[in-house]
């Protein structure tokens, strides 16, 4: 049987600047790998995500939220999170947020290109592209 938490290395390694050094100040020592699988276990149960996407304004880039996912709803497209952005949400540059609870954990870019965008309704009231 494979192991699930392999099989998402992207979201470990995106993770791992969040959970490392607290696991190494409270044990002492340099974490093993199986403690810090344990960590991320603990964590990852606990993930909620917001998706927000840059509109320019000005000389700078806004973000804006349009999303939010329970974890649930995110292990159905953690294996394909950019195609899955790109179907629901369409071109746009993106910030996926992760959180332990509300704790940030970190945000992961994704940038579609040359698609149009499906997200302007779920922009706040008086926004403009």
């Amino acid at each position: 049987m494979t192991d699930t938490f392999t099989s998402i290395q992207w979201i470990k390694d995106a993770f791992r600047d969040y959970y490392k050094p607290r696991l190494r100040k409270d044990l002492k020592r340099d974490p093993s790998q199986e403690e810090l699988d344990q960590r991320f276990s603990e964590i990852y149960e606990k993930v909620r995500l917001t998706l927000l996407v840059g509109i320019n304004q000005g000389v700078g880039i806004q973000f804006y939220e349009i999303a939010q996912f329970t974890l649930e709803e995110f292990n159905t497209f953690r294996f394909n999170t950019k195609d899955y952005l790109q179907e629901r949400f369409g071109g746009g540059n993106y910030k996926l947020n992760f959180y332990e609870i509300d704790s940030f954990i970190v945000t992961v870019n994704f940038k579609i290109y040359n698609v149009d965008p499906k997200w302007e309704h779920l922009l706040p009231e008086g926004i403009k592209v």
